[in-house]
């Protein structure tokens, strides 16, 4: 079975999106095909008749789900045999905990490169992204990224509960990644995609953790244009 994802996409096709990043880790680590429809924001509306509000929107055979954690879910439900994104309803809950601490990174990172991701996008687009995300930071996209190095040294901070794990072991899941593991290298493989900062190379533990993630899926996460 192939699945179709609507992916979050810039005016020149870059997929930013840490949520469909997440989706597409999940698909593929359960041995999953899928495509993409690039996306933009004013599109979502419309997508599959209306309803959402967010991407990932995917299809999955009869199946459509607006949700890349509601995904790993359904799949380790469907597909019981292939490598598990969970293992149990305990491990289940506990990564909505990671979820939590995704959603407090992503806002000090969305801090410093909205104006950047702003600047990507087609002028229709930039005028729904500057009011939703002015209204979510409450400054303006310039005057949220004016002293970078800080947003930057707050936005590796954030990361500190995984730098402690990885002492320990290579991934969330121990020897192997799931899909906590897929949800934070979505907000890592997001800052590479908008490529203006810099932030996790030169950070050994992430940038060694992320890299044992993309020997694995390789060919996922090279594919950061349609």
């Amino acid at each position: 079975m192939t699945a179709h994802i609507h992916d979050l996409a810039t005016a020149d096709g870059r997929r930013p999106s840490p949520y469909c990043w997440a989706a597409k880790l999940a698909l593929a680590h359960k041995g999953l095909a899928f495509e993409t429809t690039p996306t933009r924001f004013v599109d979502i509306p419309a997508i599959k008749g209306g309803g959402f509000r967010t991407v990932p929107v995917i299809e999955l055979g009869h199946t459509t789900i607006g949700d890349s954690f509601d995904l790993a879910v359904h799949l380790d439900k469907a597909y019981p045999d292939a490598p598990p994104l969970f293992g149990g309803p305990q491990a289940e809950a506990l990564t909505r905990f990671v979820l939590g601490h995704v959603m407090f990174a992503m806002g000090k990172i969305a801090r410093v490169i909205a104006v950047d991701i702003n600047a990507a996008l087609d002028p229709e687009t930039q005028a729904y992204f500057r009011s939703s995300r002015e209204k979510m930071l409450k400054a303006t996209l310039e005057d949220a990224a004016a002293d970078r190095d800080a947003g930057v040294a707050a936005a590796r901070e954030a990361f500190q509960p995984l730098r402690i794990m990885l002492r320990k072991q290579p991934f969330l899941g121990g020897a192997g990644p799931v899909f906590g593991d897929f949800l934070l290298a979505g907000v890592v493989q997001w800052t590479k995609v908008v490529g203006t900062v810099d932030f996790f190379s030169e950070d050994a533990p992430i940038a060694e953790w992320f890299g044992r993630i993309n020997e694995r899926y390789a060919a996922v996460l090279s594919a950061t244009r349609g």
